[in-house]
């Protein structure tokens, strides 16, 4: 990947990171507190720099200048984050982060058959419920509904590197099962995972029933697109999916 397209794409990301919580919030009937949204989007980064930063054997070759910026940058929103929102517990997500992109004697938690696809769902709702601070059912249900989207989002983009895992040994989901399984699998888990969220809205336990009809439609369509060969605007479509769905919102503001 070009320095330019893994910018903007780590840009998606971490504006994405940001806005999932923001979402998080809003499923509960709440808003985000600004420090929350920008602690979690320098999480986001960190957390994204730091993979891309730390060259590993089935990563793509980076300028060495360009690897010590990312881990440079990724340092500084780490202090940031800690600054904005000073609780030990986002510990764990960054550290979670590290035995992923880099592990420990070398054992890493970047592991195949789909062990890497839950680690870094995973990590995306633990810091979400870090940030949200309780435990109950609708937070467990929101919480629940990011790592699933996470999971599949992840694997749709194991899907586009059949090939290169292949070559390089490394088992995936994509790598073991067929397109068709692959489609079906997750087409399944989102089906599920939007289905018992919408029937967590009719019980009054969550909210933004629009938003989530919205996400079960888009998830459903590239799924289908993405598992069977379409390429284009994977990053829009799939990591920059929350950022659409704060267009809708403000669009829809605006006009009601």
């Amino acid at each position: 990947m070009q320095a330019y397209s893994l910018i903007i794409s780590i840009l998606v990301v971490t504006l994405s990171g940001a806005l999932k919580l923001q979402f998080a919030y809003g499923f509960l009937g709440s808003h985000v507190p600004l420090t929350e949204f920008v602690a979690a989007a320098f999480i986001a980064y960190a957390a994204y720099a730091f993979d891309r930063g730390v060259e590993n054997k089935e990563d793509e070759k980076r300028g060495t200048l360009f690897k010590k910026a990312l881990l440079l940058t990724a340092v500084f929103a780490t202090i940031g984050a800690f600054a904005l929102y000073p609780n030990p517990a986002l510990v764990v997500p960054f550290l979670v982060a590290y035995l992923y992109t880099k592990g420990i004697g070398g054992y890493r938690l970047k592991g195949g058959k789909g062990v890497k696809n839950c680690i870094v769902a995973l990590t995306w709702s633990l810091g979400i419920l870090i940030f949200l601070g309780t435990i109950s059912l609708p937070v467990m249900l929101v919480c629940l509904f990011f790592f699933c989207k996470s999971f599949v989002n992840t694997v749709i983009y194991d899907v586009r590197d059949i090939d290169k895992d292949k070559m390089a040994g490394i088992l995936t989901i994509p790598t073991v099962l067929s397109r068709t399984q692959v489609t079906a699998l997750l087409l399944g888990l989102s089906l599920i995972t939007h289905m018992t969220v919408i029937g967590a809205y009719f019980s009054g336990f969550i909210a933004g029933i629009d938003v989530l009809l919205i996400s079960s439609i888009h998830s459903t369509i590239y799924i289908i697109a993405y598992c069977n060969g379409f390429e284009m605007f994977r990053n829009a479509l799939v990591d920059g999916e929350w950022i659409l769905y704060a267009g809708y919102i403000i669009l829809r503001d605006c006009i009601l």
